[in-house]
């Protein structure tokens, strides 16, 4: 055998058992989701008096969601990333909720929540790339968070004991293009999501997105122009949070 045939095996042997340990790994969190923060309630409490209650004790609330779950050693940059996605989405759609009169806390929660099965599943591939020293590409690592975190977010619904209407938009958002009938709060997420986006990675937000897909579910502009007046108190709140 020569020397590039006995490395080439050795590199496969390493992919497999790293491969391996990654899938029991998530077998085991699968069964050992993270109880919910004993500040959620204070945080649906603040957030349901409107986005201007996200000040003073919901801050601490939301700083103790992002150590359950978005704290990832090794994967500092995604897990981040996610987080903030997740606060902006939280804000923008309870912004867009109160304006709609519809349920506040469940969009706003439904927002914090919406990336936590992929923020999970990070932690799992983070834990055991540090244990193997080896590293999934970005593409690769988005690929396996996003395949493995609906489960997980499912896992988190029930243990959180999250009520229906707040269950029902945290999994069912991502199906909005799909229905012919959506509830406003998942409405309120998908466009919060949309805002965040703008607001995040324009460079990702395709022009005219989001007022052509309010046109289809007759929001109006002055609706559009009164939830990004947020954006400046979200950026605040984002740099209030690390």
């Amino acid at each position: 055998m020569s020397t590039s045939q006995a490395r080439s095996r050795e590199i496969s042997s390493r992919t497999l058992v790293f491969r391996q340990a990654l899938a029991a790994a998530f077998k085991a969190r699968r069964q050992t989701v993270p109880a919910a923060p004993e500040s959620l309630p204070a945080l649906l409490e603040a957030c349901g008096r409107g986005p201007q209650g996200l000040s003073g004790l919901a801050c601490n609330a939301l700083s103790e969601v992002r150590a359950l779950l978005f704290r990832t050693p090794g994967r500092e940059a995604e897990a981040e990333s996610w987080w903030n996605e997740s606060v902006a989405t939280a804000a923008f759609g309870a912004r867009l909720a109160e304006l709609r009169r519809v349920s506040v806390p469940a969009a706003f929660c439904a927002g914090l929540l919406h990336r936590a099965g992929e923020a999970l599943a990070l932690k799992v591939l983070a834990r055991v790339e540090l244990e193997y020293r080896a590293q999934l590409d970005r593409a690769a690592c988005r690929d396996w968070c996003t395949g493995h975190g609906h489960e997980l977010l499912e896992q988190i619904v029930r243990a959180w004991r999250l009520n229906p209407r707040i269950s029902e938009c945290v999994l069912g958002w991502t199906r909005f293009g799909e229905l012919t009938a959506v509830s406003d709060e998942n409405a309120a997420l998908y466009f919060g999501r949309l805002f965040a986006i703008e607001l995040l990675q324009p460079g990702f937000c395709v022009p005219g997105a989001i007022d052509h897909a309010a046109a289809d579910f007759g929001l109006g502009r002055d609706v559009l122009a009164q939830v990004r007046a947020e954006e400046p108190r979200i950026r605040e709140l984002l740099r209030s949070l690390g």
